[in-house]
């Protein structure tokens, strides 16, 4: 009995050893995630939540004190290996102590991976906002946009990547700083999507 019980361990693990060794069916492709050469393009789905810094960064003063979460959908074309132009649409809802006001913003993406075949990216984005109401508060329901910062892509299935980023994003009105209508804003923008191939 006990010889039989090894015999099917042994079996058993052999199986298994086999299943997990087996090369793919033909014309099958691995398991990559989303591809980044010469040539192809991506469309990226995401949300995001963006906390402000309520200080100057870098070289913006950054007064507005609202907190901000959304969508966006942008699609990218290779230009290069690891490198990408393309252009998307946040749509944001800013909490605010009276009524909430909600935006879309049109942006210009440029991104780049600086290590062929590594998840790190690098993310340059800049666009115009409109508005329901003033966003941040105390401004105008218009504004422009720019930021950059980093990300992580991750392969989960075939052409497709889940992607996790943290942006510095800033608005202004560009009235000026002494404007009263000006009060622009910086943020730490985290955010969290996919990426697919097409």
């Amino acid at each position: 009995m006990t010889v039989r019980r090894r015999w099917r361990g042994a079996a058993a693990l052999a199986l298994t050893a086999a299943a997990c060794t087996t090369p793919h069916p033909a014309g099958a492709l691995p398991r990559h995630g989303s591809s980044r050469l010469h040539g192809d393009t991506l469309v990226q789905g995401r949300t995001h939540y963006g906390v402000p810094i309520l200080q100057k960064s870098f070289f913006w003063d950054g007064n507005g004190e609202d907190d901000v979460a959304g969508l966006g959908v942008h699609v990218a074309h290779f230009v290069g290996d690891d490198v990408a132009i393309g252009a998307g649409l946040n749509l944001g809802n800013w909490f605010q102590s009276g009524p909430d006001a909600q935006s879309a913003e049109l942006e210009g993406l440029l991104r780049a991976y600086p290590f062929h075949g590594g998840p790190l990216f690098v993310d340059l984005h800049g666009g115009f906002q409109q508005a329901t109401d003033a966003a941040p508060t105390g401004g105008t329901d218009w504004n422009f946009s720019f930021g950059f910062g980093p990300g992580v892509d991750l392969p989960v299935a075939e052409d497709c990547s889940l992607l996790l980023g943290c942006s510095y994003h800033h608005i202004s009105n560009a009235l000026g700083r002494r404007n009263d209508r000006n009060p622009s804003q910086n943020e730490a923008r985290l955010w969290i999507g996919f990426a697919w191939t097409l």
